[in-house]
């Protein structure tokens, strides 16, 4: 860390959260907060380690990234916004030679000292002793029970240790922190804004690598040059040519790590018809050369089969293809590519999408285009709607009110735009919420933000609920939010049946049908809600002349 990460500076807005939700008989005590990292975990049944994540409200409270530390940090309510009303303890396990032999050992104490913003940071063999004098310094000043807060053990987090279930005078409370660290975690300071920034820089970087990689081998083809097949052992290292999904991401994940950063999450990889899917991550498709959608009366369409298909699984075949060639042959049916992807750095995540063309010299083809201008044109009106006060839902309904609108332009839809909107059948191509807070995690204070309560507009019980059923945030928003503005359009078949869309009154068929095989589009970004808007986070380019640019092998 460049610089000591403020521990204690969140503990105290825990606190305060804390004293809003105890109730009154609760406050007139000393109350502890308790925590313990992550665990090292292995795969089921071996000794293989799986990649380290730190449990996120521990990280908040100490922004160590080490497994098997514990944190206690000691208050007596109401907490001021000063960090010395709160007394902060970390805690390191010792370097054990049975364990140092296989990883590296964890800081040493005088390590963990210069790193780390803590009153006191001991060995975790210390952790007794330390929570009893906390306990005996609190009866000498006439104070009654000791209250500790800790995560509810529901929570896929490590048991408490055993001495504390014993030790006398401590009563253990999980009924009000996780709400307390949801609300505290919700509005971000100024180091965490910047930690983000740094997240959402790196990924936004491998972003554009993916599409000059695509724009390399664009530019190639259109020079004659042809490509070169080289995927076969040791020669398969000479070239990075992208001509499958695992391509692509192997190029975002070799460019993120090469900055010291490791993935927020799977990243989402998905070529073609499979961009309908929102949370696709088996990434294990060439690039088809063709794939004929199913609807219904298309002539080419035969009954549904079992195929193989996400990560070799058998699964309902929805397209017929044919045998995958290179995208720069001339076989190959252009087509869109929706990366969904972004890493963190020291904990905190980005999440980045952009959409952009496969084939057809690094350009989309006429209704592709066509839908990511649409959704371009979702994501930017939204996004400039950002600032504080203004209610998510309220954002959100304005995304469905421009897809009807771009939707009557291309004439998919026609009719009323009432009527169409209080149909509910624009679920069928927007079905997700607009977007969600980031931090510590990428669906960051979700149970907490997700909740309704009465600030809802009245819009939002006026309009159909499906609008509105996978939203993660449902408030307003708050100065230090910071959040994804992440619109769609899809044209997934299982929901377009669901939602009738194939004998809807509003929908003119054959037209939809063009569209149909572009699969889907999202643009995504991370913004952070300002004094009178939002400030963009994310800095790859997003406007179409530039994508196709990048993409083409001419930018």
């Amino acid at each position: 860390m460049s610089a000591k990460y403020s521990g204690r500076a969140h503990a105290v807005k825990v606190f305060q959260e804390l004293a809003q939700l105890l109730p009154d008989a609760d406050k007139d005590r000393v109350h502890i907060v308790f925590l313990q990292a992550s665990p090292s975990i292995c795969r089921d049944d071996t000794d293989r380690e799986l990649p380290y994540h730190q449990e996120a409200n521990f990280n908040y409270l100490t922004g160590i990234i080490q497994a098997s530390c514990s944190v206690a940090v000691t208050a007596f309510l109401p907490a001021s916004s000063d960090i010395s009303s709160v007394s902060h303890h970390l805690f390191i396990p010792p370097a054990d030679p049975e364990e140092t032999m296989w990883s590296v050992p964890p800081p040493s104490l005088d390590e963990a000292r210069a790193l780390y913003d803590s009153d006191l940071i001991e060995h975790t063999t210390a952790l007794p002793a330390q929570l009893g004098e906390i306990i005996r310094s609190s009866r000498n000043q006439g104070l009654s029970d000791v209250i500790l807060h800790t995560l509810p053990r529901t929570m896929d987090h490590p048991a408490l240790p055993s001495f504390l279930d014993e030790t006398e005078g401590i009563s253990i409370s999980t009924d009000h922190l996780l709400t307390a660290l949801h609300i505290a975690r919700m509005v971000k300071d100024d180091t965490e804004i910047q930690l983000i920034k740094r997240a959402n820089a790196i990924s936004s970087g491998a972003h554009e690598v993916v599409m000059r990689e695509l724009g390399n081998f664009a530019a190639r083809r259109a020079n004659g040059e042809g490509t070169q097949n080289v995927r076969s052992g040791v020669e398969g290292l000479k070239e990075w040519e992208i001509e499958s999904e695992a391509d692509a991401e192997a190029v975002f994940v070799a460019a993120c790590r090469r900055m010291g950063a490791n993935q927020a999450y799977l990243p989402i990889v998905a070529s073609g018809s499979r961009a309908s899917t929102l949370h696709y991550v088996c990434n294990d498709r060439l690039f088809p050369s063709t794939a004929v959608p199913r609807y219904p009366d298309d002539q080419s369409f035969t009954p549904p089969q079992l195929a193989r298909g996400c990560c070799g699984a058998l699964a309902p075949a929805h397209a017929h293809e044919s045998p995958p060639t290179s995208p720069h042959g001339k076989a190959f049916s252009p087509q869109v590519l929706l990366i969904d992807a972004g890493c963190e750095w020291q904990g905190y995540a980005s999440d980045i999408t952009r959409t952009i063309p496969v084939g057809n010299g690094g350009r989309f083809t006429k209704e592709a285009g066509e839908v990511y201008e649409l959704v371009l044109r979702m994501q930017k009106e939204c996004e400039a709607l950002v600032k504080p006060g203004i209610h998510w839902d309220t954002l959100h309904l304005h995304g469905h009110r421009v897809l009807i609108d771009e939707f009557l332009h291309l004439g998919i839809l026609k009719g009323d735009p009432v009527q169409i909107l209080q149909s509910g059948i624009t679920a069928a191509f927007f079905p997700h919420g607009l977007g969600h807070s980031l931090g510590l995690d990428v669906h960051d204070s979700r149970q907490y933000l997700k909740s309704v309560h009465d600030s809802i507009p009245t819009t939002s019980n006026s309009t159909p609920a499906q609008l509105y059923a996978y939203l993660r945030i449902r408030r307003p928003l708050v100065k230090g939010m910071v959040l994804t503005v992440e619109p769609g359009c899809y044209f997934a078949p299982q929901l377009m049946e669901k939602h009738d869309v194939w004998t809807s009154e509003f929908v003119d068929q054959e037209v939809l049908r063009r569209y149909v095989g572009v699969g889907g589009v999202r643009i995504e970004d991370v913004v952070v809600v300002t004094d009178d808007g939002s400030a963009n986070l994310t800095t790859v380019g997003r406007e179409r002349k530039w994508i196709e640019g990048v993409c083409s092998g001419t930018l």
